[in-house]
């Protein structure tokens, strides 16, 4: 049996004509490919998981009954009729919301359970909608199957575990199409841990894997791949192919269109992912196509990314070059913490960790427990922003280096450090946050000149 994993996000689920879209996709697809079983994974209706953190938030301020009634007849009005099945689902997080009000704090099981409730409930809303227009899906809760590394907020699937998982109920799979909640997955212990903002990307792919699916669509609001972020340039392209590399590298440093750990999963069976635009259908000639093999344009850049979510912690110290198993120590000690560094960039005299920008502070107070001598002082920075320029044989062309730092220098924007040779597809640098938006437009223009006419188009 050949399978296809298809994810629908919440940006897809605005109003009830929006499944209709939906629809249409499922229907052309299975009359298309009467041979293909078909994995829908979906994520939580739209504004779903914001009103769900708002009241872990605010528990102490809401009365837990209404909200949860506020919250079935919103996907009531989805479905366009009562469903008892429906509000059993909704209202079975009650007893979480109840205790950690009782307790006035929000424990980190309790908050992955709440927050992962919007797929849960949205899954039941659309097999039902799907069965209503001749669509039948089987409905399949991924704790059931799906096996974490038991991290709270941000969970790491263990594929080995999941596979074994499926596979020893394969019959479920082959039997009939299903729809499948994103963004969460189980423990080993059994609790419910979220994959990250996101992550119904990342469950989509792990099941392509598991499935040794024939490929991977994921559908947003946007086409693809861009560029660069419309928000900062006037005219961005769509990239009409990445390899996973490139895709890797973008969506690690700031690119939203993709869970950063998704295209994991299908680098270790080959398996091609595709980001398409809902409104647009499953259009291969108007999407972004994510393959193994490297692909290059004329000038090398494919697109271009950037993050404000960074913040750099500087070691200084006149011996830190020379004395080995510096770095380590300071390495080891982040690690044992939960914090994972971005990149680092050391010198004779400073090592500089750039991690995200929540963690900076904690970085700042774990060097105050490290007793190093050689480290004789520790800044902190946290208002800069970093710039991706992302492409395949990027380090290998001559000149695109210097176009990319003229452009930035030309709009009188300092480039306070640079990290170049780490990955063979991507150059960073780090500028002043307020010089972001400038910055990711000027080195845009530089080769794409602000036409929508770009390499990427061929």
């Amino acid at each position: 049996m050949k399978f296809a994993i298809l994810k629908f996000g919440g940006s897809n689920f605005k109003s009830v004509g929006d499944v209709q879209h939906v629809i249409s996709i499922l229907t052309s697809l299975k009359k298309s490919s009467q041979d293909m079983r078909y994995v829908v994974v979906v994520s939580a209706l739209y504004g779903v998981t914001d009103k769900l953190v708002n009241a872990l938030r605010n528990l102490r301020d809401i009365e837990i009954n209404n909200f949860l009634d506020d919250l079935y007849k919103f996907h009531r009005n989805f479905l366009g009729n009562d469903d008892d099945k429906l509000r059993s689902i909704v209202f079975s997080i009650e007893g979480f919301l109840l205790g950690a009000q009782l307790i006035g704090r929000v424990p980190d099981f309790v908050y992955d359970t709440v927050v992962s409730h919007g797929e849960r409930c949205s899954a039941y809303v659309l097999s039902e909608i799907f069965r209503k227009n001749g669509l039948d899906f089987s409905l399949m809760d991924p704790k059931d199957f799906i096996v974490t590394d038991g991290k709270f907020g941000g969970a790491t699937i263990i594929l080995e575990r999941t596979e074994e998982n499926i596979l020893a109920n394969v019959d479920k799979w082959i039997s009939n199409d299903v729809i499948v909640p994103g963004f969460y997955g189980a423990s080993p212990s059994g609790d419910i841990t979220i994959l990250g903002r996101g992550g119904s990307d990342y469950t989509a792919t792990a099941l392509g894997y598991c499935l040794r699916a024939e490929y991977v669509a994921l559908f947003k609001d946007v086409p693809g791949f861009l560029t660069g972020d419309p928000r900062a340039v006037s005219c961005p392209s769509l990239v009409s192919t990445l390899s996973y590399d490139e895709a890797d590298e973008l969506s690690y440093f700031g690119a939203k269109v993709l869970h950063y750990n998704a295209v994991d999963p299908l680098r270790l069976r080959n398996i091609p992912l595709y980001i398409c635009d809902v409104t647009n259908g499953f259009d291969l000639n108007r999407c972004t196509r994510i393959v193994p093999e490297k692909t290059k344009v004329d000038s090398c850049v494919k697109s271009i990314s950037s993050s404000r979510d960074i913040a750099i912690v500087q070691f200084k110290g006149r011996n830190l070059g020379r004395v080995p198993g510096v770095l380590g120590e300071i390495a080891r000690a982040v690690a044992s913490a939960g914090i994972n560094i971005k990149f680092v960039i050391t010198s004779q005299t400073c090592i500089s960790l750039i991690v995200s920008r929540k963690d900076g502070e904690r970085v700042m107070k774990l060097a105050e427990s490290l007793r190093l001598n050689e480290i004789e002082e520790v800044t902190f920075k946290h208002d800069k922003a970093l710039i991706a320029v992302v492409g395949e044989g990027l380090l290998d062309h001559h000149g695109i280096a210097s176009r990319i730092f003229k452009a930035v220098a030309d709009g009188g924007i300092n480039v306070e450090m640079i990290s170049a040779g780490a990955s063979e597809v991507s150059l960073y640098f780090i500028v002043p946050e307020e010089a972001e938006v400038e910055a990711v437009r000027r080195v845009h223009d530089e080769f794409w000149g602000g036409s929508q006419d770009g390499e990427n188009d061929r």
